[in-house]
């Protein structure tokens, strides 16, 4: 049986990888990033961030070598994004985690047929002033707060669990961990 990947939705803001640093911190996932032309925002450490930042000839170069699984360009943006084939290779020690858009979902089961996914949400009025704070350091929002509630629906209808990240950090780490073990034991154990 193929080893499963976690594939973790949630639209902007939401708190997803803060969410899941400290997971990635025990070695207890394997964040596998995406790649993208577009510029890194402030806070996105090269070291942690859940994308590979390059230019766009860089880019264009790798694809052109067959390194990416899939390419797309989301909310109108010129930035592409591309899934790396490495995304596929299991380490047999931590749970690979694909960090994805929902509308990106329907890309996914050929080249991981055994997956299981995760949405993270948050009260609007959070994601709301979260990204609106970033977008006066960034200046990129886009439309993302204009899809907020239909990729929140979207992502409902195809998570296996939804993850409340208005409640207590402690606590959502907490039931993370317990989801973790309880979905990926076999994996785990097989290793």
């Amino acid at each position: 049986m193929m080893p499963r990947i976690l594939v973790v939705i949630g639209p902007s803001g939401v708190g997803k990888s803060t969410l899941f640093a400290p997971l990635r911190q025990e070695g207890l996932v394997r964040l596998v990033p995406t790649w993208t032309t577009r510029k890194s925002r402030h806070y996105e450490e090269s070291a942690n961030a859940d994308h590979v930042f390059v230019d766009e000839d860089e880019f264009a170069a790798r694809e052109r070598a067959g390194f990416f699984l899939d390419t797309v360009q989301l909310f109108g943006l010129e930035a592409r994004y591309g899934l790396p084939r490495e995304a596929s290779e299991n380490d047999g020690h931590s749970i690979r985690v694909l960090m994805l858009r929902a509308m990106l979902l329907q890309r996914l089961p050929g080249d991981f047929p055994a997956h299981i996914v995760y949405q993270v949400e948050a009260p609007r009025a959070r994601v709301e002033a979260h990204l609106r704070a970033r977008a006066e350091r960034d200046g990129d929002i886009g439309s993302r707060l204009a899809g907020f509630d239909d990729e929140l629906q979207l992502g409902r209808r195809l998570a296996n669990r939804i993850v409340d990240n208005s409640e207590a950090p402690e606590d959502v780490l907490a039931r993370l961990r317990e989801w973790l073990c309880e979905d990926f034991a076999h994996d785990r154990s097989a290793a």
